[in-house]
């Protein structure tokens, strides 16, 4: 097996732990992201010629600069799942594999006879998730979906915006952030599962129920009161005060208090023990009922105070705020620096490339990123000769 130089050993709790990662784009493959950054052994397939969609998005200059953070630590085997030939290969590393994760259209590996039964009969300690738009089952299976659409689909996107304007989509696709997140404990609750029983089984992830899953808020209020949230801009009906406002020197400044000791310091802060003790605004109900009344006394004390003021009169009476950071701000912020937050990794085409570190921290066995996404293709002899993937479990 030949060994890639300049390459860290596997590192974190998932090392010994084999990843099949067949799916594209975002949220399948960023489960496996996440398994590799905690020390699993990814092989991610991809189809020949083309790879992964990921490669070829999110860049201004074109640059593949996406796939470089969505790879990182995976080895990149090509495979064109619709050919025997390469059915018979990926057969071959699933009697090897822990985990496969897939997010194809319901029913196509199926065609390929590569569904859940077919590959239980090879490998049946096979852990294998199985991420769609709209699960596997029930009349939308077959609808083609991105994280957009599960957002507006679980009304997720409803409640994003202000009243009188479109509902808002985050300009990252959080659909499959939300379904990434929740697909990687999945596979973790699974795999400890088997640990037990010595038996795989198939998870059916939608993405939009991972995102209606967020929604637990908006669900109760329905049933119990038939009461529809919708957008409410900076603020919410739950909890005041809450809101964005912008300072006197143009930054945008968010305040939250979501207790009462907190909201009580906020209110004195900004306008004595009176406005504190002032029956509109003494408990977090009243709040909300008064907050259009609130909102605009908080608004103008934001407004008539710098960036700099507000920054000390908030931290020496201990209340929640922040800026509103965008990523130049994050690179510059010395918090994310001590945390190492953002860490450096070296790439063969760009050199010295920063991005989001391994999180969370484990203690003891921390995770690390050991390369960035590397070359379609790149890693076929690696794994296909590493003895790893070449015994049953």
């Amino acid at each position: 097996m030949v060994v890639k130089a300049d390459r860290p050993p596997a590192a974190g709790p998932l090392v010994g732990v084999r990843v099949l990662d067949i799916g594209q784009l975002v949220a399948g493959p960023m489960i496996g992201t996440l398994l590799a950054d905690w020390g699993a052994d990814v092989v991610k397939v991809e189809q020949p010629g083309i790879g992964d969609p990921i490669r070829k998005l999110g860049s201004h200059s074109g640059a593949p600069l996406w796939w470089k953070v969505n790879g990182r630590g995976k080895r990149s085997v090509a495979l064109d799942l619709r050919r025997d030939d390469d059915r018979d290969v990926l057969r071959r590393l699933v009697r090897s594999a822990d985990v496969l994760v897939e997010n194809f259209t319901p029913g196509t590996l199926e065609r390929w006879q590569l569904g859940y039964p077919a590959l239980r009969e090879i490998n049946p300690a096979l852990v294998m998730l199985r991420v769609s738009g709209f699960g596997q089952t029930g009349p939308n299976r077959g609808h083609r979906a991105f994280g957009r659409i599960a957002q507006s689909f679980s009304g997720f996107s409803s409640i994003n915006g202000f009243a009188d304007r479109p509902p808002v989509h985050p300009g990252i696709p959080v659909g499959d952030y939300f379904g990434a997140m929740l697909g990687t404990a999945a596979v973790l609750a699974a795999y400890s599962e088997r640990l037990r029983s010595g038996e795989g089984q198939e998870i059916d992830l939608a993405l939009y129920e991972a995102c209606f899953r967020v929604m637990e808020l908006m669900t109760a209020t329905y049933d119990q009161e038939g009461v529809v949230i919708g957008r409410e801009g900076t603020s919410n009906t739950y909890v005041s005060p809450v809101g964005t406002w912008q300072t006197a020197d143009g930054k945008w400044f968010s305040l939250t208090a979501s207790t009462q000791p907190v909201a009580e310091r906020l209110l004195e802060t900004v306008g004595g023990r009176e406005l504190a003790v002032d029956p509109r605004f003494a408990t977090n109900s009243a709040r909300v009922a008064h907050r259009h009344e609130l909102e605009p006394i908080l608004a103008g004390w934001v407004g008539a105070h710098t960036s700099e003021e507000l920054t000390k009169i908030c931290d020496e009476n201990d209340v929640a705020y922040c800026f509103e950071y965008d990523i130049a701000d994050i690179f510059a912020d010395p918090h994310y620096a001590a945390r190492g937050a953002i860490e450096t990794v070296q790439d063969p085409q760009y050199g010295p490339m920063r991005m989001s570190g391994v999180v969370p921290r484990f203690g003891r066995t921390p995770g690390v990123i050991r390369w960035t996404g590397e070359e379609l293709d790149a890693s076929r002899d690696d794994v296909l000769d590493d003895p790893a993937w070449n015994a049953a479990p």
